[in-house]
This record gives structure tokens, C-alpha cells and sequence, in this order.
């Protein structure tokens, strides 16, 4: 079956939504808590790191810390596409999988009082507390999607459809995107999954090369070109340079890899004698 991605706008149910189609058609459902619980598992700055974001975002954005955790996070939720039948509700996965042909990637949105008056009912607080924590959510994601993805995180093209979950029911989205993914499931061909297999591969190389201290990481592009991944950047040090390329190299697997590291120059400063 196809994979279903699922981007949302805090306060508009995507979650009672997520799991009705997770019942309905027998997928796996994956949200966010599980993605950073997973994270974490990776090792003890990782797993500080999850606690943080799931408490405060703002509180690891500042800092190359922020940037290497998401490009594990994304790693994860590659991973969980490749398995396929699943619902993934994670921030930035629409924008991961654009280029699957065989995901359906959905966009739940509702106004502002709509989404307060469904924080109200699901939370039990009073309108005001309701609508500082839709407000501080939105701010929160938009900024988190921002460092992680650049300007165009939301940008129409990025999601394939849109729902109005204060217009239309739950029952009536359900059975909408049933059938878009019945439509979508014989785009899953043998090319479409090793291409994604190759985007997988990648981001585990990107997300290991990141977490290196000596790589300058504004410098490091992971591209998927032809068959091969490519990694190209800078490191600080030359003694940096075989060792993180006897790291990622065995994350390729049987998928070619081409290494194309280089070594920062520092040039030394003038030195001004004064008179």
C-alpha cells in the first residue's frame, strides 16, 4: 500500500484522524513522540536532545546540536517509509518524501478559533489558555520547520492536498484519503522504492557525517545522483578526513558512494607591528 504522511497544524485532530485510517486500513501509525524516542536510543546526547525538543523546541535550536538532530530524526522517518502501509505524523515529512511517487502527503488545517475550540475540548482549559498554546505551538513548529528545511517548508507544493478539519468530518477525510491512496498504490514500482531506498541511505549517511565535530556543517550536501549518494563538504582538520569517510562508508551498503571531502584552509592572520 502507499505511504501516508500526514502534516498539521496543532489543535486540528490530526491525531484521532491518523489513527481512524491506522484502524481502518491496518497501517502502523507513527508519530512524532515514537520518532524522537527513537532518536534518543542513538546515544545519550541524542536522547537529551529528544527530551528537550518534546519539552521546548527553542531550547536546542541555537547551535550545530539542533541541525545534526533533525538529520537523524529525518534518517527515522525514511526509514519507517521504506516499510511502507504506515501513517507518519511528523513534522517535515511531506517535505521529505516530495519525491516519492507512492506517498500520499496530506495537510490538516483549521482556523485559528476552530483550533482553540478544539484545544478547549480535547484539554479541558479555558479559551485564553487555549489560545496561547495554539499560538506558542504554531511559533514553535514554524521556526523548527524553518532551521530544519529552509523557508519553503510549506509551500504548496510540498503538500498534495489540504483538509479543512473544521469544515469537513472526520469520516468524510477518512474516506477521501482511502481512496487517494488506493490511486497512489500502483505508483509503487521497483525504481520508486530503490529511489527511496537511496534517499534512506543518504540521510543516514548526512545525519552520521553531521554529528562529527570537525565538519563545517553550513559546507556538507548529501545529493542522490544517478544510482550514488554524494557527499560533499568541508572538515576543519586534515586527520578528520579518512576517518569520517571509514565512518559513513559502510552506511552506503551496496550503494555507491562518492566521497568528496575537503580540507578547510586557515589562513594565518597578518601580523601588524606597531610603530
Amino acid at each position: 500500500m502507499a505511504i501516508l504522511s500526514i502534516s498539521s497544524e496543532y489543535g486540528t485532530g490530526a491525531l484521532r484522524i491518523g489513527h481512524a485510517i491506522e484502524e481502518q486500513l491496518g497501517y502502523e501509525y507513527i508519530p512524532l513522540r515514537r520518532l524522537l524516542r527513537e532518536a534518543g536510543r542513538s546515544g545519550k546526547k541524542w536522547q537529551r536532545l529528544a527530551s528537550k525538543y518534546t519539552v521546548d523546541p527553542s531550547d536546542i535550536w541555537e547551535g550545530n546540536d539542533f541541525v545534526a538532530f533533525m538529520a537523524l530524526v529525518q534518517s527515522i522517518i525514511l526509514g519507517h517509509a521504506m516499510r511502507d502501509n504506515v501513517v507518519i505524523l511528523a513534522r517535515g515529512s511531506n517535505f521529505l518524501l516530495q519525491g516519492v511517487p507512492h506517498a500520499l502527503r496530506v495537510r490538516f488545517t483549521a482556523s485559528l478559533e476552530e483550533r482553540i475550540a478544539m484545544v478547549v475540548r480535547k484539554d479541558g482549559v479555558n479559551r485564553e489558555t487555549a489560545r496561547l498554546l495554539v499560538k506558542q505551538a504554531d511559533r514553535e513548529i514554524d521556526c523548527s520547520m524553518y532551521l530544519a528545511y529552509g523557508p519553503n517548508w510549506d509551500d504548496p507544493d510540498v503538500h498534495e492536498i489540504r483538509f479543512d478539519t473544521g469544515a469537513q468530518s472526520i469520516g468524510e477525510i477518512v474516506e477521501i484519503v482511502r481512496n487517494l491512496l488506493a490511486a497512489k498504490d500502483h505508483l509503487k514500482t521497483p525504481q520508486a522504492l530503490e529511489s527511496l531506498r537511496r534517499q534512506f541511505v543518504g540521510s543516514r549517511i548526512k545525519a552520521a557525517a553531521l554529528a562529527h565535530p570537525e565538519v563545517i556543517l553550513s559546507s556538507l550536501e548529501v545529493t542522490c545522483v544517478g544510482d550514488a549518494v554524494r557527499l560533499t563538504g568541508i572538515v576543519r582538520s586534515r586527520s578528520a578526513l579518512k576517518k569520517i569517510e571509514q565512518e559513513v562508508r559502510p552506511l552506503a551498503g551496496d550503494v555507491p558512494l562518492h566521497f568528496e571531502l575537503g580540507c578547510q584552509t586557515i589562513k594565518p592572520r597578518p601580523v601588524v607591528s606597531k610603530p
